[in-house]
């Protein structure tokens, strides 16, 4: 399960980096004029790239010859998942502000899920 804890690394390390842009940019109050919020999309996020890590590992342990598809599947259930979250939200703002930082949580997690296939 190591694949989970460098998972708790990269959610920790990009929402404060993420935190430290949007309040170094001094946008945070668009978050009030939404209801999202960063902690609920880095919430959505992980808990999302949770449930494909269990699912991988389940994955591999059962049909390792089938995990690039599966992983593939997975992927594309997450996106759909992202889109059901983030959908009230497009559109809300001219400057896309929900749109990127969806997009940052979104990349940032499917990095991690490609790098840890990777090293099964």
């Amino acid at each position: 399960m190591k694949s989970i804890l460098i998972l708790l690394i990269v959610f920790v390390a990009s929402f404060a980096a993420h935190y430290l842009v949007i309040s170094g940019m001094n946008v945070e109050q668009y978050w009030s004029k939404t209801s999202y919020s960063l902690v609920g999309m880095y919430t959505f996020g992980f808990c999302s790239s949770l449930l494909v890590a269990v699912l991988i590992f389940f994955a591999n342990w059962s049909m390792p010859e089938k995990l690039g598809v599966i992983f593939l599947g997975l992927v594309l259930l997450k996106g759909v998942a992202g889109y059901i979250y983030i959908k009230d939200g497009l559109k809300t703002f001219e400057n896309n502000f929900i749109e990127y930082n969806f997009l940052v949580v979104f990349l940032s997690l499917c990095l991690w899920m490609s790098t840890s296939l990777l090293a099964l």
